[in-house]
């Protein structure tokens, strides 16, 4: 009797190690998903902000990580040798030039006397391009606005065309419905009116502050968007008495003026409309430096283990940079405080890690698995779109992208999959994988409630691989509150529900990587955003928001797009829209908001050494 109870202790032993084994494994990487959650989410990485310590900090950790599980090395630094960091230009700023030249600003008034501007009164914007402006007139544009369809021009004085050609353009901030949030007026920015202004043919433009104390004016802090590029003009910005002093007294009070320029009433009241009969003159230079830093991907090999099938490579990405102390992209107005990043995205980090610990210790991957953490995604996609274009692995043979962004805040099991419509297979596989049990071991979440979008392209890091023509899948848990703000803290994860959203991930990747057929590329419908939004037509064309000035470059093309149907492909560099000169994104972008569904335009491009005209017609978004 003793015996048989001892065998039967036994067999229910033998029969609970296999699950006490799992669990342990269980609780083992969901308390590793803490730990590297905690750290890149601490006030000691100040944000993760590309470019800034907290950001070189993280990528460090991610490169120690891949270390201590096995990962090979992805990349080469600057020696040569193999290592895990991807070094991508990154632009941080700009300051001015040593040189005591590096901005200036003289104004000739109508008594033929010339005088220098205090530079406590003047700032050359951030985005201004260097120029010299020498000895030329200055023409009064009001807000610096064109419509094509004539319903508000500034270049037009009672009837006629102002002569801007050589000339400087005299221009307001804002425009003349600035309380409105959803002001028509609302897309010209700064960048806008200087290509306006240089299409009118001037030579620069001077920028009326809209603070009265000239310090609280956000354009005097030489802020720079390497994504937006520069104004296509030398341009400054004045202070209130400056713009007094050049008007003269041939004018209304500023105030006054700049409400007669928004309201156009000029009937029956008493005040010249800007300066017309006597013009002064200005000089002003501007030389502004950029400054460059390095940014990083951080990228870790798992060698396949098949002869034939360790040739092709699946890649598993997430992005590791946040907001830094908010600014740009900040969802807390007017806040400094650290943007903490838990969710976005060192859940999705930390994710990829352990996922990279399994397969490592499994040694069971038969295709090679790339582990890429990403940075400049917040900027604009900048690190993953520099990898495919500088790929450690031929696209070619990479047979699809797995990318983890915002994967830790799992509730009610809802999990959002998008990019089903980039690969046939896609759907039977993220549907079974979510019902079956898991590879090797029971599975543990319960069926997720799938929210599945068909498109590749979305704002995120698997947009760049989709627009090289790789399949792709998205996971991500949903915002809340806490998005792009300081709020968004480790504590707020949801530790299991991230573990299960881990392994749910990593069974997909199994079945992808065991399966000898690849996934096969489709076209997929267009169901999520991609993209800058506010736009009433599309061309289908997936912008590179790199630092640029001579010209947009695509990183994609939708299939069936418009783009697609004028011949227009990626890698081309848009130079000329609709009779628009275009020198990066912000030019485009003002372009297609005058541009009309079912029209006609003229694109130019410029592919290798050639430059080629096409015909392209918008759709209705």
């Amino acid at each position: 009797m003793k015996l048989l109870k001892a065998r039967s202790a036994f067999l229910l032993l033998a029969l609970c190690l296999p699950l006490w084994a799992q669990t342990a494994a269980l609780d083992t990487t969901q308390a590793n998903l803490r730990k590297h959650i905690e750290y890149l989410a601490s006030d000691k990485l100040e944000g993760r902000r590309t470019g800034e310590p907290g950001a070189t900090l993280a990528a460090k950790y991610i490169q120690d990580q891949f270390a201590k599980i096995g990962l090979k090395p992805g990349s080469k630094v600057s020696s040569g040798n193999a290592g895990y960091m991807q070094r991508f230009p990154y632009v941080t700023g700009v300051e001015m030039a040593n040189s005591g030249n590096s901005f200036s600003l003289e104004v000739t008034g109508q008594d033929g006397k010339r005088s220098r501007v205090n530079q406590v009164m003047v700032k050359p914007v951030g985005f201004s391009s260097n120029g010299l402006v020498k000895d030329a007139a200055v023409v009064y544009a009001g807000f610096g606005i064109f419509t094509p369809d004539g319903s508000f021009n500034d270049y037009k004085y009672k009837g006629e065309d102002i002569e801007a050609r050589g000339k400087v353009v005299l221009i307001f901030d804002g425009n003349p419905d600035n309380d409105n949030p959803h002001s028509p007026f609302g897309r010209f920015d700064l960048r806008t009116k200087a290509l306006i202004a240089k299409e009118k043919g001037a030579a620069g433009m001077l920028v009326i502050s809209r603070e009265d104390k000239f310090d609280d004016d956000r354009l005097t802090r030489l802020a720079y968007d390497q994504s937006l590029g520069e104004a296509a003009l030398p341009t400054l910005v004045i202070s209130r008495e400056v713009a007094d002093k050049i008007l003269g007294n041939n004018t209304a009070d500023l105030k006054t003026l700049e409400e007669l320029t928004a309201s156009k009433a000029m009937p029956g009241v008493n005040a010249t409309y800007g300066f017309r009969d006597t013009q002064p003159v200005v000089s002003f230079a501007v030389n502004l430096v950029k400054n460059q830093t390095g940014a990083f991907n951080v990228i870790g090999v798992l060698p396949g283990t098949d002869l034939t099938l360790k040739t092709e490579a699946i890649v598993i990405g997430a992005h590791y940079d946040h907001l830094g102390h908010g600014g740009a992209g900040s969802l807390a107005a007017n806040s400094t405080e650290i943007h903490h990043g838990a969710d976005d995205n060192a859940s999705g980090v930390a994710a990829i890690i352990e996922m990279a610990r399994a397969l490592a210790r499994e040694k069971k991957n038969r295709r090679t698995i790339i582990f890429i953490a990403f940075s400049g995604e917040e900027e604009g996609l900048f690190g993953s779109q520099f990898y495919v274009n500088n790929p450690v692995f031929p696209l070619d043979k990479t047979i699809a992208m797995i990318n983890l962004d915002m994967v830790g805040r799992l509730n009610e099991n809802k999990l959002t999959v998008g990019g089903m419509g980039t690969a046939s297979e896609w759907k039977t596989l993220v549907n079974q994988s979510n019902e079956l049990e898991g590879f090797e071991v029971v599975k543990t979440h319960p069926n997720f409630k799938l929210q599945l979008s068909d498109d590749g392209f979305g704002p995120s890091d698997h947009s760049s691989f989709y627009g090289k023509k790789i399949p792709v899948l998205f996971f991500f848990t949903g915002t809340h509150n806490d998005y792009h703000k300081p709020t968004d803290i480790a504590d707020k994860i949801n530790y299991q529900g991230e573990t299960e959203i881990m392994r749910y991930v990593m069974a997909i990747g199994k079945a992808i990587d065991q399966n000898p057929i690849r996934p096969t590329y489709t076209v997929a419908k267009v169901t999520m955003a991609g993209g800058r939004s506010g736009f009433n037509i599309s061309l289908g064309t997936i912008p590179n928001y790199a630092d640029s000035n001579d010209g947009l470059l695509l990183d994609g093309v939708r299939d069936e797009s418009p783009a697609a149907k004028a011949g227009v492909k990626a890698g081309d560099k848009v130079i000329k829209l609709a009779g628009h000169d275009i020198r990066n994104v912000m030019d485009y972008t003002f372009v297609l908001g005058e541009m009309k569904a079912g029209v006609e335009y003229e694109i130019v491009v410029r592919r290798g050494s050639e430059t080629l005209m096409l015909n392209i017609v918008p759709v209705k978004r």
